[in-house]
């Protein structure tokens, strides 16, 4: 009897012993785990550009989810390619990209400041200059671009290829073509975000060469809530099949037009989208500060529709081709 308590004693230390070392496994995998999913989280990277590190060096270290906080000025060609998602790029308010010369012809994407072919890419607090462009998107990108300064590049932000943007709280000026320009089926924000917040995150979009903004081949856009003025073209232009809701913007002092559809292209003044910002009622035209053309134009067919506001240039209130569909309303009336 007592050699049989003695075994079964020994069979229960065996499965004690047995036990604890399953468990050993167990706590160190818990903790594989546990460091997998930290990983998963976004995660911070650090590029400090005036001790010698660069953007470029650092992408192809991120992963999903990660922010990667630069400083310093980065005197590159950043490329952000389609197989980063969910990346954050934060400037922090003071860190500069300078790109190529701002007169260079754009065979490739090292002619842009900054070129993005990712999905779910958010580019804030950044001062950009040079470059073709300063933010070029390509299809299938997806991009946030929030809180920047972009100057002096060729054209500031670029969209085309299906591209998606949502441009908010942007200064966008004295660049040598236009502030925004989108094309080829792509889509814009331009003022708030997806989905629609109520309070306004206003670009300035100033003193460019070009017009302000422009839409085109196939394309649309919500521009609401941001000041357009001072460009060396139309305020808003809406062209070749194209279409814009504009709502609550001050479009003033631009040579040309404040806003203008043209080439089959239509324009809202008011949207009838459930989403509508409360910020999005009648665009204005200050009294001292007119637009070189009219308030409102549409040639070579196409229509506007909804209140004028107050926009107005010095040729007038309105002008409208006889191809076109004019269902505009006098100032904030529906």
């Amino acid at each position: 009897m007592k050699t049989h308590k003695f075994k079964m004693r020994r069979r229960s230390r065996q499965a004690t012993l047995a036990a604890l070392a399953l468990a050993l496994p167990v706590t160190v995998i818990g903790l594989g785990a546990g460091s997998v999913s930290a990983a998963a989280d976004p995660g911070a990277h650090d590029v400090n550009c005036d001790r010698g590190e660069t953007i470029s060096g650092a992408i192809p270290n991120l992963k999903s989810g990660d922010t990667l906080t630069v400083s310093g000025t980065c005197k590159e060609s950043v490329l952000i390619p389609r197989s980063l998602t969910k990346v954050t790029l934060d400037g922090q308010g003071s860190a500069t990209i300078q790109g190529p010369d701002a007169s260079i012809v754009p065979t490739s994407p090292a002619a842009f400041a900054v070129f993005i072919e990712g999905t779910d890419i958010t580019i804030k607090g950044f001062t950009i200059s040079g470059g073709s462009h300063g933010i070029h998107l390509s299809g299938p990108a997806t991009v946030v671009v929030n809180n920047n300064v972009i100057r002096e590049s060729g054209g500031a932000i670029h969209l085309d290829k299906g591209s998606i943007g949502q441009i908010v709280n942007n200064t966008i000026e004295n660049n040598r073509g236009y502030g925004i320009n989108i094309q080829e089926n792509s889509y814009a924000r331009i003022g708030f975000t997806i989905p629609t917040q109520q309070q306004a995150t206003p670009n300035i979009i100033r003193n460019n060469d070009g017009p302000g903004i422009q839409v085109g081949r196939w394309s649309s856009a919500w521009i609401a809530g941001n000041t357009i003025s001072g460009n060396g073209s139309h305020g808003v232009v809406i062209d070749r099949a194209s279409q814009a809701d504009v709502t609550g913007n001050t479009i003033e002092g631009n040579t040309g037009d404040a806003v203008r559809a043209t080439h089959n292209s239509g324009v809202n003044l008011a949207s009838e989208d459930k989403e509508t910002p409360s910020f999005g009622g009648p665009n204005g035209t200050g009294p001292a500060s007119p637009n070189t053309g009219v308030g409102v134009r549409c040639d070579i067919g196409g229509y506007i529709a909804g209140p004028r506001g107050t926009l107005k240039g010095i040729e007038g209130t309105k002008s409208m081709d006889p191809s076109c569909i004019d269902r505009t309303t006098p100032k904030g009336n529906r």
